[in-house]
């Protein structure tokens, strides 16, 4: 689970309308910025999820069921979600009434890939690494002098 731990930023999609299709989903979130963090509290993952227009998440344990709103906020419920940790892929397999879908994560290197699958259309978004800086463990130090000269220095710890 260690690899997805961070933030991810959406760079590219491909044939994620037809996929959103598949589902019944109408409205086009493939214009919407994405950025998708992964953290964990105690037992559970936490996977934020923000757009545009939305800003959610969801908190789970790995190969427990769970249940989740669709991000559109319509009305549908996905009532059996599960998520998996398979060697090196994070698997979420949804199911609802006639309708099944998988979502497989995989790191490589700085990007993280989601392959999305419903009723024989095959998606992929392709996410980057952000990077962010850990502000909590640098250390500045701004010593000021009293003289004319403003003798200012800068000191910073990684």
């Amino acid at each position: 689970m260690e690899d997805f731990l961070g933030t991810w930023k959406l760079v590219k999609s491909v044939n994620y309308d037809n996929y959103l299709k598949a589902l019944g989903i109408v409205k086009d979130l493939n214009e919407d910025v994405i950025t998708e963090t992964f953290s964990e509290e105690e037992d559970q993952v936490v996977w934020k999820i923000e757009t545009t227009n939305y800003t959610g998440e969801l908190r789970f344990t790995l190969d427990k069921e769970f249940q989740l709103d669709t991000l559109d906020n319509c009305m549908s419920v996905f009532p059996q979600i599960t998520m998996s940790l398979n060697e090196n892929q994070l698997v979420q397999v949804q199911k609802m009434d006639k309708i099944e879908t998988t979502i497989i994560l995989e790191v490589q290197g700085t990007n993280m890939i989601m392959t999305l699958k419903c009723d024989g259309v095959e998606a992929k978004r392709i996410y980057e690494k952000a990077v962010v800086a850990n502000l909590s463990k640098a250390t500045t130090q701004v010593p000021v002098s009293l003289n004319k000269s403003r003798n200012t220095k800068f000191h910073c710890d990684k």
